[in-house]
């Protein structure tokens, strides 16, 4: 299952460049972080990765930095970008003014915080394309398969996220991919020195041991 790789809120080169290693690497689905002051600045980054790595799928994360407004305007300059989704483009608690967004944005909106468990989905439903499940947030693998059943009953797409954790504290969500149309699940991939092994991800692919349990091994043991 692809999985997407993060090029964080940073200088147009250095995220140039990071797009460019990591399509190298075999990621196929990127992740942009956008929300600074300068909308002109989240475009000119977007654009630097998009031609960096001009064949990957790209989500886009404002982290709730915009306004409904905001957002709108900048969303209409990303046709021709490959962009594949928008989370959380403005700030929770407003599920009226994300439905507004989400009726005038040409890419589908997920919502991350207005979407933690199955009591929000159900108060969003048909405002937005899709809602993003993190385990770390939710409560486990349970609580995640709660919203994501409610999510998919109501016609809305799931997006699986995660928090920077080991192999271990990612390989229960890499469990539930089959259920989700985007996959957010690298926080193993962001740490210096991962204690476990077994999910892989290194080349933008994550795959599962066969047999019993979670499919993760020491990494000493590995």
């Amino acid at each position: 299952m692809p999985t997407a790789s993060t090029i964080g809120i940073t200088g147009i080169e250095r995220a140039r460049r990071g797009a460019g290693e990591l399509a190298a690497r075999g990621f196929s689905v990127l992740k942009v972080k956008m929300g600074v002051p300068d909308p002109a600045e989240d475009l000119a980054r977007l654009t630097a990765v998009h031609e960096a790595a001009p064949h990957a799928r790209l989500l886009l994360d404002a982290n709730g930095a915009w306004t409904a407004e905001q957002a709108v305007r900048l969303l209409d300059h990303v046709g021709g970008l490959n962009v594949d989704a928008v989370e959380q483009p403005i700030p929770p608690g407003t599920p009226d003014e994300l439905a507004w967004v989400s009726e005038r944005s040409p890419v589908p909106v997920i919502a991350d915080e207005d979407a933690a468990s199955p009591a929000d989905v159900r108060r969003i439903a048909g405002a937005v394309r899709g809602v993003n499940v993190k385990l770390a947030k939710c409560g486990g693998i349970l609580a995640a398969l709660q919203i994501i059943y409610t999510a998919r009953a109501l016609g809305t797409d799931v997006m699986l996220g995660c928090l920077v954790a080991s192999s271990l504290g990612i390989a229960p969500a890499v469990h539930l991919t089959g259920h989700a149309r985007w996959v957010d699940l690298d926080g193993h991939l962001l740490l210096t020195a991962d204690p476990w092994s077994g999910i892989g991800g290194e080349d933008g692919t994550l795959r599962l041991r066969g047999g019993p349990g979670l499919g993760v091994l020491p990494a000493e043991e590995a």
